[in-house]
């Protein structure tokens, strides 16, 4: 269950009693296992139950369906025991989920609404048309929301190319704005906090931009915070170029650490080939720093001149000056962080989930 999940319930709790119920598969165990915990602003339930296998795939990919429905209703079933008995369903991406929640609307009459941030649906993607079986399942489980909440702009037209959804509203992830918070530090460094998937992150790309701009800058650090299936792949990039002293590979970070990289960087980076809308931008911007990004997904929706640089993907030349062009300007920290406050918040995101909930419920 990834962290958005767990923030999206926080802030709906501002206003909402709300449980968060969570069913996932895991190979190592032969017995489910359950967490159940009110000791959050809401209730969380997390079921972990044996992964299915076997040897014939068709069979075996609907008995993964079957148990995974069967968990799901399970933790309902635990939730009303505990006095819990939901008025609205809000799904995070629709798949998988969503298909549990178009069964409860149907048998126990249940709405339910999609929050949506998989970049499949993007063209520059492509994952969704390349999946007839996708094809086939999501438009009913889509439409049958009472409302989809896709993160950016960039995202609502893609779902409605691939009518998806029928009522959509743009609700921004939400970042936890005092975990990344301004600090006086020494600026020494560019920082990149990504996955290390190369296809889609560019991270070759970084290397060899940061490479060029460092004959100007000598004493400059490049730090990336990540971890993924291209990490050797990088540091072998790395070497062959023959710059690993200038550049250091942090593995995951914590928020505490992140900020603290954050705050000794000149600008946060990304040189995606796509995107839908990153969190990592928005960290930055909550520690009053600003951002260079390639102009792909929902990026360009929330960095202007004020907050970052925007770049076409695979320019390495353009990252190259925009690189220049960050440590030489006199950025506003401060404004950089009120807007991320004001616009992915807790308080922010929490009052937009509650409209939203009280418009489907009539209250």
């Amino acid at each position: 269950m990834g962290i958005f999940v767990q923030r999206h319930a926080e802030s709906a709790a501002l206003h909402n009693n709300v449980a968060l119920l969570h069913a996932q598969s895991e190979s190592n165990i032969t017995e489910p296992k359950i967490y159940f915990s009110k000791e959050k602003t809401f209730i969380e339930l997390i079921i972990k139950y044996p992964k299915v296998k076997g040897k014939l795939p068709l069979i075996t990919k609907l008995l993964k369906i079957k148990r995974y429905k069967h968990f799901y209703n399970f933790g309902l079933n635990v939730l009303k025991k505990e006095g819990f008995s939901p008025d609205l369903i809000h799904c995070n991406v629709m798949n998988p989920v969503g298909l549990v929640a178009s069964l409860w609307k149907k048998k126990l009459n249940i709405p339910y609404i999609i929050t949506e941030h998989w970049t499949g649906f993007l063209s520059s993607d492509g994952r969704y048309k390349k999946n007839p079986l996708l094809k086939l399942s999501l438009p009913k489980i889509a439409n049958g929301a009472e409302k989809v909440l896709p993160v950016s702009l960039d995202l609502k037209k893609a779902l409605t190319k691939h009518k998806l959804g029928k009522n959509y509203k743009i609700v921004r992830n939400v970042v936890n704005t005092n975990k990344f918070f301004p600090q006086q530090k020494d600026k020494n460094k560019f920082l990149v906090v990504a996955d290390l998937d190369n296809a889609q992150k560019n991270i070759t790309g970084i290397v060899n931009a940061f490479k060029a701009f460092s004959d100007t800058y000598p004493s400059m650090e490049l730090a990336i915070a990540g971890g993924g299936k291209d990490e050797d792949l990088i540091k072998s990039h790395i070497n062959q170029l023959q710059i690993s002293q200038k550049i250091k590979l942090y593995g995951r970070l914590n928020a505490e650490a992140l900020n603290n990289l954050l705050a000794e960087s000149y600008a946060s980076v990304l040189f995606s080939n796509y995107e839908n809308l990153p969190c990592v931008i928005v960290e930055a911007f909550s520690a009053g720093i600003p951002f260079i990004s390639t102009k792909v997904g929902g990026t360009a929706e929330i960095i202007d001149s004020k907050k970052g640089i925007l770049i076409p993907p695979k320019d390495e030349d353009a990252l190259v000056k925009a690189m220049h062009k960050a440590v030489k300007t006199n950025w506003d920290k401060n404004a950089i962080r009120d807007y991320a406050i004001q616009t992915f918040g807790i308080d922010k995101i929490g009052e937009e989930l509650n409209c939203i909930y009280n418009q489907i419920l009539g209250s």
